[in-house]
């Protein structure tokens, strides 16, 4: 488990670091936003999924 999240980190890091080292300032600010929009649709699909399960739906 913690080898996986390790690598996932790392991944995370060179990803970041490279974003960092190749785009503009205008384009890392653009990137930001995609991943701010990504992240609160999955925080809302989860809330989403969350409810309809406790509601009963299980078999979606």
């Amino acid at each position: 488990m913690f080898g996986r999240l390790f690598k996932f980190f790392a991944l995370c890091l060179i990803l970041w670091t490279v974003a960092r080292w190749f785009l503009k300032p205008s384009q890392r600010r653009s990137l930001h936003e995609l991943f701010s929009a990504l992240a609160i649709a999955l925080l809302i699909s989860a809330g989403l999924f969350s409810v309809l399960y406790w509601l009963g739906w299980h078999q979606l």
